[in-house]
C-alpha cells in the first residue's frame, strides 16, 4: 500500500510539474503576447469604389483613426484618382478626385484591431442637467434631431418623471427606443419620424435616443461606422454615445448594447454625417470587402493549438470550450464532495448545470432549474398515491418539465431576463436530466431528502458557475489545453485523500469533547 501511494504521488507530481513547465515555456517562447491570453481578431478592410461615365468626379468618405479602443494601420490606396486627406473636426476625411472615361476604380485598404468595452454607470449618480458651453453641439437640436419638438418633449417627460438617477433616466429612454420595431432601410430617418412611425433602422433609433437625451440636457452624439462581419457588404451602422462623468459611453439601441461595444464595431466618424458623399453626373457604386484573421498570442510550442483547429476545421469554439471546462468542473465537484463534504446529484451533473447557466444566464437558469425541481416534487405526490409505475411516472414528469420549460422561457423572455439569442437546447436537455435524477431520489428517499440534495447541488453548481463563467479561465484552458494534465495530477492526489471532510469536524469535535 505504501509503494502504491508513493507511485500515485510520483505520477501526480510528474503530471503537474510537466504541464506547468510546458505552459511556462510557451509564455517565454511567445513573448510578444505579453500576459494577454485572450485571442483577438484583426480585420483587413478594403473600400472598393467604382465610377462609370465621362467627366470629372470626386468621392469623399471618412477614414478611421486609432483610439484607446481601436487600432488602425497599414493604410494604402490605388486607382486612377488623386487622394487628399483632411480633418473635419474630430474626423478624418478622404477625398478622391479625377476624370473618368468609361470605368474608374479606387481601392483603399487598412487593417483594424479593436477590443470590447463595457462601462458600468453607478446607480448612485444623481441626474443633473448639463449646460456646459463646451458641449453645446451635443446638447443642441438639429434638422434630424428634433430635441425640442412637443412630441419629443412629452415622451422624455413621461419616461423620466419618476427617475432620480442618471442611470434610471438613461435606461428608461434606451429601453423605449430599443423595443421600437427594427426595419432594414437605407433611407435617412429623423428622430420625430421614428417616433411617429414607430419603426426604424439603426439611424432612426439612434437619432431618437440622442434627441431624448439632449431634451433632458444629457450630452449625446451619434457615431457612425461598420459592423465587421467577414464578407462583402454595403451596410454601415449608426449608434450613440452619452457623456457620463467625463466619458463617452456607447449605446446601440438596435443591437442591445447598453454601455458597451463589441470589438468588431469599427468607428469611422462622430456626428450626424454621411459616410460617403460624391459629385453627381456619373454612375457610382461601392462595396466594403472585409477579411477576418485570428490573432493567437501563443502559437509556438503548443501541444494542440485549438484556435487554429477552430479556424481551419470550422469547429464551434463554444463546443471545445465546454469540453475543456468539464474536467475543471468535475475537479471542483470532487473538492466539494471529498474535502468539504457536500453531497450532490452525481459528479458531472452540477458541472453540466453550471455550463447550462452560462448559456442561459444566471438568473434565468436558476429560475428554470428551481421551477423544474418544484414541478417534479409537486407531481410526485399524486403519481405515487395513484400507484403509477416508475417508468410511466418519469415520462409524465418529463411532460410536466417540458411544459414548465416552455412557460418559463416565455415569461423570462417577456421580462428580458433571458436573452433572445441564448441557445436553449443544451440547457433544457441538462435540466430535463436533473428532473429525472430528482424524481428518482424522491422515489427512493422521499421529497425531503431530495430537496436537501437539491439545495446542496445548487450551492455547488453556483460555486462552479462563478469559476467557469470567468472569461480569463475560459480563454486560459483554450489557449493552454496542456493545463488538463495539471487537473489529472490534482485528481490523483485528491483521490488518495483520507482526512476528515470540513463538514465532519464539527460532528467529531462534539464526540471527542463529550
Amino acid at each position: 500500500m505504501k509503494n502504491q501511494n508513493r507511485t500515485v504521488r510520483i505520477v501526480a507530481f510528474t503530471l503537474i510539474v510537466f504541464s506547468v513547465a510546458w505552459i511556462v515555456i510557451r509564455f517565454s517562447a511567445n513573448r510578444g503576447g505579453g500576459m494577454d491570453i485572450t485571442p483577438g481578431h484583426k480585420y483587413q478592410i478594403t473600400y472598393e469604389f467604382e465610377i462609370r461615365g465621362e467627366g470629372d468626379y470626386w468621392v469623399k468618405t471618412y477614414l478611421p483613426i486609432s483610439t484607446s479602443r481601436q487600432s488602425v494601420e497599414a493604410v494604402s490606396s490605388n486607382g486612377g484618382a488623386r487622394g487628399t486627406m483632411s480633418l473635419n473636426g474630430e474626423n478624418k476625411l478622404m477625398r478622391w478626385a479625377g476624370e473618368v472615361f468609361g470605368v474608374s476604380t479606387v481601392h483603399h485598404s487598412f487593417s483594424y484591431q479593436g477590443r470590447d468595452i463595457r462601462f458600468s454607470i453607478d446607480s448612485a449618480v444623481r441626474y443633473e442637467p448639463v449646460f456646459d458651453p463646451a458641449l453645446l453641439s451635443e446638447l443642441s437640436a438639429t434638422d434630424n434631431i428634433q430635441v425640442n419638438h412637443p412630441k419629443i418633449d412629452r415622451l422624455a417627460e413621461e419616461l423620466t418623471q419618476d427617475e432620480k438617477s442618471l442611470l434610471g433616466r438613461l435606461r428608461a429612454m434606451y429601453d423605449f427606443v430599443y423595443q421600437i420595431p427594427a426595419i432594414a432601410t437605407s433611407d435617412l430617418t429623423d428622430a420625430l419620424t421614428t417616433l411617429e412611425q414607430y419603426e426604424a433602422s439603426c439611424n432612426g433609433k439612434s437619432r431618437l435616443f440622442v434627441a431624448l437625451c439632449r431634451n433632458q440636457h444629457i450630452p449625446a452624439r451619434l457615431v457612425g461606422g461598420l459592423i465587421l462581419d467577414e464578407g462583402r457588404k454595403k451596410t454601415s451602422h449608426l449608434w450613440a454615445e452619452v457623456y457620463v462623468e467625463g466619458l463617452w459611453v456607447p449605446m446601440d439601441a438596435l443591437n442591445g448594447h447598453f454601455g458597451s461595444l463589441p470589438a468588431h464595431y469599427l468607428e469611422l466618424y462622430r456626428g450626424d454625417e454621411f459616410l460617403i458623399t460624391r459629385k453627381g453626373g456619373v454612375d457610382f457604386d461601392y462595396i466594403y470587402d472585409i477579411r477576418k484573421e485570428r490573432i493567437n498570442h501563443y502559437p509556438r510550442f503548443a501541444m494542440l493549438d485549438l484556435w487554429s483547429v477552430i479556424d481551419e476545421a470550422n469547429i464551434p469554439a463554444d463546443m471545445l470550450q465546454m469540453l475543456l471546462l468539464l474536467p475543471l468542473g468535475a475537479f471542483l465537484v470532487s473538492v466539494c464532495k471529498n474535502v468539504v463534504g457536500i453531497k450532490t446529484f452525481g459528479v458531472f451533473l452540477p458541472v453540466l448545470v453550471s455550463l447550462a447557466l452560462i448559456q442561459t444566464g444566471l438568473v434565468a437558469g436558476v429560475i428554470l432549474f428551481s421551477a423544474i425541481v418544484a414541478v417534479v416534487a409537486l407531481f410526485s405526490f399524486p403519481l405515487e398515491k395513484w400507484g403509477v409505475q416508475y417508468t410511466s411516472k418519469i415520462a409524465l414528469m418529463l411532460i410536466a418539465v417540458v411544459l414548465t420549460s416552455l412557460l418559463g422561457i416565455r415569461l423570462l423572455h417577456q421580462t428580458q431576463w433571458l436573452d433572445a439569442s441564448a441557445p436553449l437546447f443544451f440547457p433544457i436537455i441538462i435540466l430535463t436530466i436533473v428532473s429525472e435524477r430528482f424524481a428518482k431520489k424522491t422515489e427512493e428517499e422521499g421529497v425531503g431528502m431530495a430537496m436537501n440534495l437539491y439545495g446542496q447541488t445548487l450551492l455547488v453548481t453556483l460555486f462552479i458557475y462563478f469559476i467557469l463563467s470567468s472569461t480569463v479561465i475560459q480563454h486560459f484552458v483554450m489557449t493552454f489545453p496542456e493545463s488538463i494534465l495539471t487537473l489529472a495530477g490534482l485528481n490523483l492526489l485528491l483521490g488518495k485523500w483520507i482526512g476528515l471532510r470540513l463538514t465532519e469536524y464539527h460532528r467529531f469535535y462534539q464526540v471527542t469533547n463529550a
